[in-house]
């Protein structure tokens, strides 16, 4: 599971910079309130094209393109047809040469897996999959019988049957049509489909009368006696439509009718290719999709009324804008992630680009990082292996990661990009004599053969670790809900805080181009062009994006499930700071920095500096996984400060939304009075996490001062685990020998302290120390008697 690292009190933290994220305006969907009435058109807003939806029972499912990215085929599950999550692949690779593995200048761009077909056979209880590969030639039967958690059996087949849809009659006998340049072919399958019939049909059924982009997305169905066969065409002056062809023989007649020839609102670009579904209450809607700039191919969804046995598609001829289909929460395809992982498996909405080098990343070697070691030699990010990508969505979306380069040899690129072919990076690179730059870069090249990773604007870099940030703005939404004309610009920032973000090099005007064939990707990178064995780490991956439909990217997305036991010591994480961070970070102004000086245990600490505020402080995320809403745990640090007052309050905060989203806080554990330069420790060891706590953020800070401090041996861990730390010293201003009085005895004490220099222990020191000023000395002895004679009746501080 996915665990976001976001602090939404600071909305500035992703929505800063020279691009803000604008608000949906106009009546469109901008709540989850107004949701409930209607949602809006497109239903979701990212690359998922080529869409194939049945029905099962009360569950949808659909599977999508994916072409070169792996694992491929995802197949998304629905109860509304509105809100879709990604619940499995049908493939983790589908081939394994070097056109797959992007070696020796081979690559599957804008091939891979195509046009996916999705049925059901009522019969076996089988769920299969249909595909063609430009890239191998071949063709795949894919079969489960648990669609949503179960493995994919794979039979393959010479040829590439180009945008195919399996048919399972009702006879019993199995087939497929396909085919492009407007003629739709059919060929059978023999009965367990592990490959075709001998001897069995084999035909074109027809060919359509369309020029240019003719016909082909074919999408053939059974209802009511009926064989339905959906198509796209593209003819020369006119835009994308979806035609349907019908016949009650399957190798008879075919007769024809367009259903639907539309764009949605004033976006022209036309709604197409797709078939139809029903829902359990006997509606139909027609699943397509729409060309929408540099996003990618983006699913509309379209009610379906039957005229005279033709299933007619939208609203009066038109895709409608808004359907009221019910109460839809909206789609989340990207999100956060935090890399807490205990198994080599990451989330389902991350795809690579191409297949991976599994040897060549981890998210378990260094605890809550995602690590790319550099084992495969690059000239440009086309060309680099594991690119680890993720969907980007409309109408405008922003995704920043932490960087840790520390470990990067000379020559050694890593960072963040917006992936297609006229790419952009915000990253770091190694200089031959071992100096860090910052860059910003785009491709030199206009194709994949020439790209070229060329360096728009540089500077040099303080430290080791670094924030970097792409925004990404694609349309805005009008009044009437319609998308502008693509906007399709993206721009890149560095920060040393992930607070205060500095844009670098240019604004790249972002582009669909078919020799990738998909939309623009978030893709973390890191790949060598000199030698190997260096490696990037990065901390965490966080994600906004405009809200749309009742969804703001703030879901946790759902992956493999994580399961994280506590140690031998019950600590389910244990930050020593011996070499980094440990994902801490600083909080509002401040910067969090491993430091070797100061230490209450081993041999570092982490260091808290550039305070401008009490509440700006060191922060770390707290995995959902783990740690639950409702129970109790044990948490505990230390803390010291060597600069400013005498004393000051610490704070142990839990920061977290309650059940109505609202950002809310909660004291962990509270230590007033701490003195200057003595190790402390927070702790409760049964602190209960709030009901209906999420996005939880566990923090140190202070009552008030913007002073520097240290934190120390940070554990969570099982409820009632008693963790070792120094005691606070709890002392009462005045009486030194703690007998609850202040009289002639704590004179006494006094004197024999200022003369020997000695005092029983720190209690009795801290209350002799009556001017707060750090340090026992003679005034505070005067202050003393003049106290207990009743001269005066409070003390004063220094």
């Amino acid at each position: 599971m996915f665990l976001g690292k976001k602090v939404k009190a600071a909305a500035a933290l992703l929505l800063s910079a020279a691009v803000a994220v604008p608000s949906v305006t106009g009546g469109i969907i901008a709540s989850k309130a107004e949701a409930a009435a209607s949602v809006s058109n497109p239903i979701i807003w990212a690359d998922v094209p080529d869409d194939d939806v049945i029905r099962v029972g009360d569950t949808y499912y659909m599977v999508s393109t994916t072409m070169f990215f792996s694992p491929g085929a995802p197949i998304m599950k629905s109860n509304d047809l509105v809100s879709w999550e990604i619940c499995n692949y049908v493939f983790d690779t589908y081939a394994n040469g070097d056109v797959q593995n992007l070696k020796n200048g081979k690559n599957d761009y804008s091939h891979g897996q195509w046009a996916t077909s999705l049925r059901y056979n009522e019969k076996n209880k089988k769920f299969y999959a249909f595909f063609g590969s430009y890239g191998t030639n071949k063709s795949y039967i894919c079969s489960t019988d648990d669609i949503e958690h179960g493995e994919w059996s794979r039979v393959e087949l010479n040829g590439m049957y180009h945008d195919a849809s399996i048919l399972f009659d009702d006879d019993g006998r199995n087939y497929l049509v396909y085919g492009a340049g407007g003629t739709c072919n059919i060929k059978e399958f023999n009965s367990d489909m592990t490959g075709w019939k001998s001897g069995g049909a084999e035909k074109q059924l027809f060919k359509t009368n369309f020029d240019n982009l003719a016909g082909e997305g074919w999408h053939i169905q059974k209802i009511n006696g009926y064989y339905y066969i959906f198509g796209i065409a593209w003819p020369t002056g006119h835009g994308r439509l979806e035609f349907v062809y019908r016949s009650k023989e399957l190798l008879g007649y075919y007769e024809s009718k367009t259903v639907l020839d539309s764009g949605l609102g004033t976006y022209g670009s036309g709604c197409a290719q797709g078939g139809i579904v029903d829902t359990p209450d006997g509606k139909w809607y027609g699943l397509l999709f729409q060309d929408h700039g540099s996003v990618g191919r983006i699913p509309v969804l379209v009610p379906v009324t039957w005229q005279n046995d033709w299933p007619m598609m939208g609203v009066n001829g038109k895709a409608p804008l808004t359907l009221d289909i019910g109460s839809g929460t909206g789609t989340d395809l990207a999100g956060d992630d935090s890399f807490d992982y205990s198994t080599n498996d990451l989330a389902l909405e991350w795809q690579w680009n191409h297949n991976p080098d599994n040897s060549a990343w981890s998210v378990t070697e260094r605890e809550g990082w995602l690590r790319l070691k550099n084992k495969n030699i690059a000239t440009n990010l086309l060309n680099a292996r594991n690119t680890l990508t993720m969907r980007t969505e409309g109408p405008a979306c922003s995704s920043y990661i932490k960087l840790d380069a520390s470990n990067m040899k000379a020559g050694d690129y890593a960072g963040l990009s917006a992936f297609q072919l006229k790419y952009g990076c915000i990253g770091v690179y190694v200089t031959d004599s071992g100096s860090k730059k910052v860059y910003m870069s785009v491709n030199g090249g206009n194709d994949i053969g020439n790209s070229s990773n060329k360096i728009v604007a540089e500077e040099n870099m303080n430290g080791d670790e670094i924030y970097l940030k792409v925004d990404f703005k694609f349309a805005t939404v009008g009044s009437d809900g319609s998308a502008s004309n693509n906007i399709d610009k993206a721009n890149f920032y560095y920060s040393y805080d992930g607070q205060n973000w500095t844009k670098l090099g240019q604004e790249l005007s972002m582009s669909y181009d078919l020799k990738l064939f998909t939309g623009y990707r978030s893709g973390i990178y890191s790949y060598p062009t000199k030698t190997t064995g260096g490696y990037a780490d990065i901390d965490f991956f966080e994600y906004e994006r405009q809200t749309w439909n009742g969804s703001n990217g703030s879901k946790m997305l759902s992956g493999t499930p994580v399961v994280i036991e506590p140690d031998e010591n019950g600590y389910y994480f244990h930050n020593t700071f011996e070499s980094g961070t440990d994902s801490w970070r600083g909080r509002g102004s401040a910067s969090v920095a491993a430091d070797k000086s100061e230490y209450y245990s081993g041999s570092g600490s982490l260091y808290c500096s550039g305070r401008e505020a009490s509440w700006n402080g060191a922060v770390r995320t707290l995995s959902s996984s783990v740690f639950k809403a409702g129970q109790e745990y044990s948490f505990s640090t230390v803390v010291k400060y060597t600069d400013g007052p005498a004393s000051q309050d610490f704070y142990l905060t839990l920061q977290y939304e309650d059940s109505s989203g609202e950002v809310t806080y909660d004291k962990i554990a509270i230590v007033e009075d701490v003195p200057k330069g003595e190790w402390i420790q927070l702790a409760n060891t049964s602190y209960k996490i709030p009901e209906g706590a999420s996005n939880m953020q566990l923090y140190v800070e202070t009552a008030s001062d913007d002073y520097s401090f240290y934190v120390d041996e940070a554990v969570g861990g099982v409820a009632g685990t008693a963790i070792d730390g120094p005691e606070a010293v709890n002392a009462v201003t005045g009486d030194i020998n703690d007998d609850g009085r202040i009289d002639s005895f704590d004179i006494v004490a006094a004197r024999k302290a200022l003369i020997s220099g000695e005092f029983a222990d720190k209690r009795a020191e801290k209350a002799a120390d009556v001017d707060k000023n750090g340090i026992f000395e003679t005034a505070d002895l005067v202050q003393l008697q003049k106290y207990v004679l009743g001269v005066t009746k409070e003390f004063s501080e220094a």
